[in-house]
């Protein structure tokens, strides 16, 4: 999933910034996270971590199935593409992601603008 948060998030000399997040099909953790200016960077940078450190309890390893956000099923491909040791790409389903992925992606990024906000020196 991908989502332009420029109006939630800022980076220093950054005027676009771009979340992507890499949930495992079958158990709904996040595997990978990144943000970046631009849907390449911030895939490529997910798609790196989700292989080979997933965030959380979850072992290294490369997907046995794929489901991508609408549009994003060729950046998807071409990006594991790129990976070395992935001899073969598992096909990739574009779908429409469910509420629980929506709920955990505004999560993600609520997490994200928490984390920039200044500490409230009178509290």
């Amino acid at each position: 999933m991908s989502r332009d948060v420029s109006h939630a998030v800022r980076v220093a000399d950054q005027p676009v910034v771009i979340a992507v997040l890499i949930l495992d099909v079958d158990t709904g953790l996040i595997r990978g996270l990144s943000v970046a200016e631009d849907i390449p960077d911030a895939l490529s940078q997910s798609v790196e971590r989700a292989l080979n450190k997933p965030a959380g309890s979850l072992p290294p390893g490369y997907p046995q199935r794929i489901l991508a956000a609408v549009g994003l099923g060729d950046l998807v491909a071409a990006e594991l593409g790129r990976q070395p040791g992935l001899n073969l790409i598992p096909s990739i389903d574009e779908i429409v992601p469910g509420a629980e992925a929506e709920e955990i992606f505004d999560l993600f990024v609520a997490s994200l603008v928490e984390l920039r906000q200044p500490a409230d020196p009178f509290e």
